[in-house]
């Protein structure tokens, strides 16, 4: 896997319009250590990383993320989901407080409803834990 953290520092840096030497100062690191970073030849510790992010006042997770991703990349737990057809209705809208409920023509307490919700929170639940 390519090092991209390097990419990324070189391009946050020239869009700044900053000199290897003015970044590598006011990060306190040294310019060799800086262009061994930007042409990927070494990768920043995460303390260097944690640095330059503040620098930058770039997010730490962005750039650590890209210096380290088996430790810091986010991970996609959710598998890609199925579209739901058009005429769906979402579990959540029904449960929601704003919508009001009916069961043979008459409304369901709020109280009821909640017990509704608990109920088919727990079967969905239930059935992804046989999934794993």
């Amino acid at each position: 896997m390519a090092n991209e953290i390097g990419a990324e520092l070189r391009r946050i840096r020239k869009s700044r319009g900053e000199s290897i030497v003015e970044v590598a100062m006011a990060t306190h690191t040294s310019p060799a250590s800086f262009t061994k970073w930007e042409n990927e030849q070494t990768i920043p510790s995460e303390r260097s990383v944690r640095k330059l992010s503040e620098y930058y006042d770039v997010k730490p997770e962005k750039l650590l993320g890209l210096a380290y991703p088996e430790k810091y990349a986010p991970k996609d737990e959710t598998p890609a989901a199925t579209p739901a057809p058009s005429n769906a209705i979402r579990i959540e809208d029904v449960i929601s407080p704003a919508t009001e409920l009916s069961y043979n023509g008459q409304l369901v307490s709020e109280q009821d409803k909640r017990l509704f919700g608990a109920f088919v929170s727990g079967i969905l639940l239930s059935g992804k834990q046989d999934k794993d």
